[in-house]
């Protein structure tokens, strides 16, 4: 089976006048259908660099990212985009939902921008509207929907077009404990129910215990493999 992602010898520098800042050194690793992943790491680490350079948004100084069996570094910036709003869904700590647009209208936008606007993709959206218990806010804006609810529009966001993998960067830093808690549950949910790929940035106990694996990222650049306790 080919794995949904892999990371071959990956290695980011960024260079500031004549210093070299070394982020991430020749990370390896393979990541099956499936399996909920959490990064974990230290303030400047290079976890948001990593979920950058998976979603193609990013590029190596070295090594490959491979999507299903796709190098991104053989593809054109065009390709990358094209890409990564086809098999990847985000979830960000602000929630990032567009102001002007409805919930949903918010959640049909990565339908809209696959080409498959339809009736059969709106009424999955309708049904995950209902699985993230927001159907009858269809028609509010981002603004008048509590931080919890805003954050559940953007995990069913992140699900509507069906991606191969979801990456989610600290999807709880902007909510309260209780309700990051039930955001994470929902989240968890889903992805399981739906069979994804999930990576995440989290500092939550509760979601490091339910990982599959633990990437730790080191301060040298490298990265350590472990099992949640």
């Amino acid at each position: 089976m080919t794995p949904v992602l892999e990371l071959l010898s990956l290695s980011k520098s960024y260079w500031e006048s004549e210093t070299e800042h070394r982020v991430l050194h020749n990370l390896t690793a393979t990541i099956q259908k499936g399996e909920c992943i959490v990064l974990l790491g230290r303030s400047g680490s290079g976890k948001s660099t990593l979920l950058n350079l998976i979603a193609g948004i990013d590029f190596p100084s070295a090594g490959e990212v491979n999507i299903n069996g796709i190098s991104l570094t053989q593809l054109s910036e065009e390709d990358r985009t094209l890409l990564r709003r086809r098999y990847i869904g985000f979830i960000f700590q602000f929630f990032n939902l567009i102001p002007t647009l409805t919930v949903e209208e918010n959640l049909l936008l990565p339908l809209e921008l696959n080409g498959r606007n339809n009736p059969t993709e709106h009424a999955h959206a309708q049904s995950l509207l209902q699985e993230v218990g927001l159907l009858e806010r269809a028609h509010s804006f981002p603004d008048e929907l509590s931080g919890g609810e805003q954050q559940r529009v953007a995990i069913a966001r992140a699900l509507v077009h069906d991606p191969l993998l979801v990456l989610a960067d600290e999807p709880t830093g902007n909510l309260d404990l209780e309700t990051g808690r039930r955001v994470l549950a929902l989240l968890d949910r889903l992805t399981k129910q739906q069979g994804k790929t999930l990576i995440m940035v989290t500092h939550s106990p509760e979601v490091v215990g339910q990982a599959d694996r633990i990437l730790r990222l080191r301060p040298e650049g490298l990265v350590a493999e472990e099992l949640p306790q």
